[in-house]
């Protein structure tokens, strides 16, 4: 099986500054766009633009995760990239934003023995001993553009909150899942060179549907037109002052998010092979299309900072999605340049020992986070990048 995927890139925005005697501080919020500090008024047109990718791999880097898992298979049931991309203009004097936005999806949960399976397979390794694999694999991919409309709105003092409906034109997707299993038997070396030649019996539920076949279909002669899609999602994002020098805010991305596909491709058959059947295997099933609903997976990301001083401030940031959840701890120094003051920070994400810097100012800023500076042996990355401007 060969499962393709593209990393695409996030940005992130915020401007939420307060000033006093020392200068300005800008609270690192790489979660969030905020245009202007809550209680201010709305005097000018604000632009932001944004671009974020996120990825975790635990049992494979990343790289071979994206490409032929040639890499020593580390343990792992899970594996995934997200990324999106936004510009937004929100006109002076006004409570709703207009934008244009971006977003990929490709997440996959499986278990590690369908992970050893399938590394045995791609490396044509054999079994060393005589066993039985349980097989799950279930994938989630979602390619999208689209607008979205906002409104924002003071909840309560020092608490807004924003809501934005998404319209999304579709262009790829995936969403499906195998079960069942797999048993080999002990052979003498000289008759055995990798896993398919060990096979002793196999069961196999496979139901899937797809833009483009990947599961070799077309060797079937099955050259089905790309669906047509279109959707629609929600987000969220509430942020406010828990006290004088401690802010919060929290996002939210495509809830209630669905995709409607015209007559999309779709494969479901049962695979049973049996090195004593006669015949040795049979295949069952249908391919076929169907206007399908697909669900998009939501992701949730948080940011909690604190202002221990006019230099220092610590944080904590979190996101969740489908399949895991992640958490950052930071720490950030508030530099003393008065023409463009800037705030450092650093990072570090204890699930998985990935470092990260951050740099922000009042008109953009960047963030980097992996647990390698070596792309070909990381295991988890992101980078955000980010922009804004008043007139």
């Amino acid at each position: 099986m060969i499962v393709s995927a593209i990393v695409s890139t996030s940005t992130i925005a915020q401007s939420n500054r307060v000033d006093n005697d020392a200068g300005v501080n800008f609270y690192l919020n790489p979660q969030t766009i905020n245009f202007v500090d809550i209680n201010a008024e709305i005097t000018d047109t604000q632009s932001a633009w944004t671009v974020m990718a996120t990825a975790h791999s635990p049992a494979q880097p990343i790289s071979e995760f994206l490409d032929d898992w040639d890499a020593p298979l580390g343990s792992g049931d899970h594996a995934y990239v997200q990324g999106r991309a936004s510009f937004e203009i929100r006109p002076a004097n006004s409570a709703i934003s207009y934008g244009l936005g971006w977003r990929y999806d490709y997440l996959m949960s499986f278990s590690e023995q369908t992970a050893k399976v399938y590394w045995q397979y791609e490396n044509q390794l054999p079994p060393s001993t005589s066993q039985t694999y349980p097989l799950y694999l279930e994938a989630k991919h979602n390619e999208r553009v689209g607008a979205n409309i906002g409104f924002t709105k003071k909840v309560l003092p020092n608490w807004q909150l924003t809501t934005r409906a998404n319209i999304w034109q579709g262009l790829h997707a995936l969403d499906g899942k195998i079960i069942g299993d797999l048993s080999t038997i002990g052979l003498p070396a000289s008759e055995m060179t990798n896993i398919r030649d060990s096979l002793d019996e196999t069961h196999a539920d496979i139901n899937y549907y797809y833009d483009k076949p990947a599961l070799g279909e077309e060797n079937l002669g099955w050259n089905p037109n790309k669906p047509s899609g279109y959707g629609y999602s929600f987000d969220l994002q509430l942020k406010g002052d828990l006290s004088e020098n401690t802010k919060l805010s929290i996002d939210a991305y495509d809830v209630l998010g669905r995709m409607h596909w015209k007559e999309m491709p779709s494969t479901r058959y049962t695979l049973d092979y049996d090195i004593n059947g006669r015949p040795l295997y049979t295949i069952e099933g249908q391919l076929d299309t169907d206007d399908v609903t697909q669900t998009l997976p939501w992701r949730v990301e948080g940011s909690l900072q604190h202002q221990i001083n006019n230099h220092w401030q610590l944080g904590l940031q979190g996101q969740v999605n489908d399949i895991q959840d992640l958490y950052q701890l930071s720490a950030g120094y508030q530099t003393d340049y008065r023409t463009y003051p800037m705030t450092i920070t650093g990072l570090i994400e204890p699930q998985t020992h990935a470092l990260g810097l951050a740099l922000d100012s009042q008109y953009g800023g960047i963030r980097l986070l992996t647990d390698s500076l070596n792309w070909d042996e990381a295991k988890r990355s992101e980078v955000s990048l980010y922009g804004q401007y008043a007139w």
